[in-house]
Parts: structure tokens; C-alpha cells; sequence
């Protein structure tokens, strides 16, 4: 069984998500030693191109798959530190990982997931076909973390994370992303059903409602993969140095300092990461 991981890549002009994906992918590729593909479509390719960094990402990636971007982009407002900036966000083909994934055994990632140590190792061999994050933990602890960050709505569905998700190329993962992509068709339905706002297209309800159906609309025990360590994007990656990510953590009107060292975090304000791309990379020489 061939195993690999795959990231999904679509740009817009706020937000290089193509040069960090070629981070994401060098720290994957280093820490874990397993090949890496990226899915992108094909103005993100020109980009890249003008922007001089094709080269580079044929020699990163093990394939580079085109296909079509979303038509249906998001407008949503991205937060660094204190600055609000709206832009699209191109996130409705997630469904599609399962048809475009050329490994057997994959790992799915966010561009803005950066791994930092191999724990996610562990997983690959597990006698499970699907396997997702349950919960979120945040950089300073619970104070922070709303009931919304563990359930879909108020209905109490509890939320599973797409930031990574592991899957076995098989007929129980194939169900699980065709439902996937219904939900998505039929998202304001859905949505009256289970009282979440879909003013704003996210692969977490998707997720969490497709894995809640097929486990029988309920809450059952199983394996699954780490929590997600994450910062929000009101959070700033300040500084890159000796393998920690020193950040400048939101805290109501102030900031206070943190930091994190060989652990996989989730850094969600990605202007911060294109600042500090450069100090990124080298981690993952």
C-alpha cells in the first residue's frame, strides 16, 4: 500500500496559498518521510509560475494535479493580528480529495498546518478506514475555545476537523466524500436541519455532519487522530528561530508572548506565515 500526503491549493490576491503550500509540503516531507502531491488549479499554476516558484514545487511535490477551481469561493474576512482583510477563500472541492489522491493510504493537511515532529506517523497503519481530528486545542488553553470550536451548532453535533484527515482509498471512504459533496450541494438544507449558519461554506461541518450520519447519528468510540494544536489568526508568528515558532498570542486587547517547539500547530494567520516564509523553509532543511 503506497501512502502520501496531498494538499489542496488555490489562490487568490490576498493570499499565496501556493508558496505555502511548498512549506508545508518540505516539513511534511521532512518530518514524516512520506511523498507529497498538491492539488491546485490552473491560474494558481501561472502564478506560480510568475512569481518563479514552479520549478521549485516540481522538485517538492511528487505530482502536482490540476483541476478546477471552485466556482463557488467564499468571502470571508481573514484576520492578522489586529487588521481585518476580506478576501475569497476557494475551499469547496475538499470532497474531491478521495478521486484526485494518487496514494492508497492518504493523509489530507491544510497549507496552513505546519508539521513540526512525526507523530502523525503513528497513524498510517491503523485498522481504521477514516480517521480525523475531534477536537481543537488552542495555543494558551481552554479560556479561548467557545462551544462553537466543539460542536456545529447549538444542536450539540459534535465537530470534527478537516485541518487533517486520513483516509484508505476504499468503498466506506468513497461513501464518506460522495456524502461529503452532498452535503455541500444541499448545504442550506442541511443547514436548516441542523441549525448551523452556511453563510459561509466550511469542510468541518461537512466533515463532522457526513461522519455523524455514518456513524449512525451518534457519538461512538473510535480511533482517531490527534487533536488539533492550533493558533487563531488573531495571532501573530512573530518570530522563527532553532525549530520554535515564537507567536504574539491574542489576549482580548493585548498580546502575550508563546511559543511552540517540534510540535505540529495549526497557524491560521497565514500573512504571518508568508512573512516568516523564508525562516520556515529553513526548518525544514
Amino acid at each position: 500500500m503506497n501512502k502520501g500526503i496531498i494538499l489542496f491549493a488555490h489562490n487568490n490576491r490576498q493570499i499565496d496559498y501556493a508558496l505555502m503550500s511548498l512549506l508545508t509540503a518540505k516539513l511534511a516531507k521532512k518530518h514524516l518521510d512520506v511523498p507529497v502531491s498538491l492539488i491546485t488549479d490552473p491560474s494558481t499554476v501561472d502564478w506560480m509560475k510568475e512569481s518563479d516558484i514552479l520549478k521549485k514545487a516540481t522538485e517538492i511535490f511528487e505530482q502536482i494535479i490540476i483541476t478546477q477551481r471552485p466556482e463557488d469561493g467564499n468571502m470571508r474576512n481573514f484576520s492578522d493580528g489586529k487588521n481585518i482583510k476580506p478576501a475569497p477563500f476557494s475551499n469547496g472541492n475538499r470532497f474531491s480529495a478521495y478521486d484526485l489522491t494518487p496514494y492508497d493510504r492518504t493523509l489530507l493537511i491544510d497549507t496552513d498546518y505546519l508539521v513540526l515532529s512525526n507523530n502523525l506517523n503513528e497513524y498510517w497503519d491503523v485498522d481504521s478506514d477514516l480517521l480525523m481530528s475531534p477536537k481543537y486545542n488552542d495555543i494558551i488553553g481552554k479560556e479561548r475555545i467557545g462551544y462553537l470550536d466543539s460542536h456545529i451548532s447549538d444542536t450539540g453535533v459534535e465537530m470534527y476537523w478537516a485541518t487533517t484527515v486520513m483516509f484508505t482509498k476504499n468503498e466506506y471512504s468513497k461513501m464518506f466524500f460522495d456524502l461529503v459533496e452532498y452535503i455541500k450541494t444541499e448545504y442550506k438544507m442541511f443547514a436548516d436541519v441542523f441549525r448551523f449558519d452556511p453563510r459561509v461554506y466550511r469542510n468541518d461541518i461537512s466533515f463532522s455532519i457526513a461522519k455523524h450520519i455514518l456513524n449512525g447519528y451518534q457519538k461512538v468510540n473510535e480511533y482517531n487522530l490527534p487533536d488539533v494544536f492550533s493558533t487563531t489568526d488573531k495571532d501573530i508568528l512573530h518570530n522563527v528561530s532553532d525549530n520554535k515558532l515564537q507567536f504574539l498570542v491574542s489576549d482580548k486587547d493585548n498580546f502575550i508572548a508563546a511559543s511552540v517547539n517540534n510540535k505540529d500547530v495549526h497557524v491560521m494567520n497565514k500573512f504571518s506565515i508568508v512573512r516568516n516564509y523564508e525562516k520556515l523553509m529553513e526548518l525544514a532543511e
